[in-house]
Parts: C-alpha cells; structure tokens; sequence
C-alpha cells in the first residue's frame, strides 16, 4: 500500500470519528481523561495530530510554514495541554491540513521518496530519513493517536466508529467499502 492510499483510508476513518465526536458532550471532549505533561484530552490530541501532519509534510518536507500560521485561534496557541479550541475549529484547521497533504501526497513520484530529509532540530544520530520513512511516521502517527482517543471514548461509555482498514477496503464482490454499514450516521444528523 503506497502512502496515499493509506492516507485515503485515514481521512475516511477521521470523518466517521469527527461524526462520533460531535454527537460527544464537550465536557467529555474536554475532560482531562490523560495524565501527562502535554495531552490531557480528547481535543488535545485532536489537535496535536493535525498540528503534527502540518509540521511534518508543510514544514519539514517542503519547506514551507504550517498552515496553522492562517488560524490565528490556533497558531496563538501556547504549547499547554487543556486546549481551549472546540471541536470546529480543529476541524476546520485540519481540513485545511488535510487538502495540502492530499496535493502534496499526489505529486510525489516514486524517487521522491528516497529522498533524505535532514531534521537540524533533532539529536545527533536522528536527523537524516528517507521521505517515505518520515511520511510513514506521520500516518502511523495518526492511527496511534485515533486509538487512543476510541480509548477514551470508550472509557466515558461512548461506542466509537469502527476504524479498521479492513472495513475501509473495497469489498470485492461489491465494489464499496463496507464502511457504512459499520458506521451509520446518528440518527439524529
């Protein structure tokens, strides 16, 4: 599977998640559900992936600024946990994130990415990666994290979507993903 393709699948499980999260009680998005120095919450991990995606393929792999530089309600952020952003405005961050990463994931030829990316902010011995490596890191990134927050979902006694490649693949006989039949839409939407 090539890394677009991976992609498709994580932005189709991310609306049937955002779905999920917001039918979710913002005191459950906000409750302080994680112990630690930067993540507290569901929105706080929201935020962190998207933040990451942007960094990593704007800034880091094309030398641009994040796109977070045109939400001033995110970009004046401080690095804290207990985000103080709702549940739309990180959507409409990472909608913005996610189409610069589709066109950016279009455009790669195959010698793209054995490319090295040279990372000077890190520590001696973990600053050169091929592309492909990095851009792996960065979707993995994501399903780590969307675990983590179906956890917690699960803990407030919230079912969250199926999230499974599995139901994402195109069914052979049908032709369509059989995510719809997993994930219906609340009744209420």
């Amino acid at each position: 599977m090539n890394p677009a393709t991976l992609y498709d699948h994580l932005t189709r499980a991310r609306r049937d998640l955002l779905t999920t999260l917001r039918a979710t009680p913002d005191g459950v998005l906000r409750a302080s559900l994680l112990r630690g120095e930067r993540f507290h919450s569901i929105l706080d991990l929201l935020l962190h992936t998207a933040e990451v995606e942007d960094g990593w393929i704007h800034g880091d792999f094309q030398g641009l600024p994040m796109l977070q530089e045109g939400f001033p309600e995110v970009f004046s952020l401080p690095a804290s946990p207990g985000t103080t952003l709702g549940l739309s405005a990180i959507e409409a961050y990472w909608a913005a994130v996610e189409l610069g990463t589709r066109a950016y994931l279009g455009d790669l030829q195959g010698a793209d990415l054995t490319r090295t990316v040279t990372l000077d902010d890190w520590p001696e011995g973990h600053r050169q990666f091929t592309l492909e490596g990095l851009i792996w890191h960065v979707l993995l990134h994501e399903v780590r994290h969307t675990a983590q927050i179906a956890a917690l979902l699960r803990t407030q006694g919230i079912k969250p979507p199926q999230l499974d490649l599995l139901f994402y693949l195109p069914a052979l006989e049908t032709g369509r993903s059989a995510a719809p039949f997993v994930n219906p839409l609340p009744e209420d939407v």
